[in-house]
């Protein structure tokens, strides 16, 4: 498969998760785009989304003064606590989504039902005061109704699950991560 490796200079560590300003004249990828580092981290790995990648290098750069000996294993462990709960959202999030999609697939179908029902009456035209045309009208707005309702109740079913498994494809690979945090190259040594 595929190996990332991101090197991601930050001004402060709270930029990991904490948006900042747009700055066009900056350097770094997190103050050009006004993202977190996680965003720009979680972008990376969504490119190659199905494809999971073998291994996750993140290399944080920070000033020197605020890199401290316990840094790294709070960072991997806010990281951690980070991806657990956005994985837990969504799963909660699609447990919702989905039975949404299950109810408004069973309104398709009675309203599916019914305009099958709709269109036996008409083509019996049990009183006869319906014209050719008209219940030919009749019957293929019928089948559309039919059409889109099924449709979208299936499109629903099929595919709205796909944006929460693939962000929590993403957090957990990040979760994996391999993480290192040294000096900015300016500052270094």
């Amino acid at each position: 498969m595929s190996n990332i490796s991101i090197v991601l200079p930050l001004n402060q560590i709270d930029e990991l998760f904490s948006a900042p300003d747009a700055n066009p004249f900056s350097t770094h990828e997190v103050d050009l785009l006004g993202e977190s580092g996680i965003e720009c981290i979680k972008k990376r790995i969504d490119r190659l989304w199905p494809r999971r990648p073998d291994s996750l290098h993140v290399t944080l750069q920070l000033p020197t003064a605020q890199i401290t000996p316990t840094l790294k294993n709070e960072t991997n462990i806010a990281i951690r606590r980070y991806c657990t709960d956005r994985i837990t959202s969504n799963r909660l999030r699609r447990g919702l989504i989905m039975q949404r999609a299950r109810r408004q697939f069973t309104g398709a179908v009675i309203g599916a039902l019914i305009a099958l029902l709709l269109i036996v009456v008409i083509s019996l035209n049990p009183f006869g005061l319906l014209p050719e045309v008209l219940r030919g009208v009749l019957t293929l707005l019928a089948a559309f109704a039919i059409a889109v309702l099924i449709f979208d109740s299936l499109w629903s079913l099929v595919f709205d699950w796909v944006p929460f498994v693939q962000d929590n494809t993403i957090h957990t690979v990040m979760m994996g991560m391999n993480l290192a945090i040294e000096p900015q190259p300016e500052q270094a040594g």
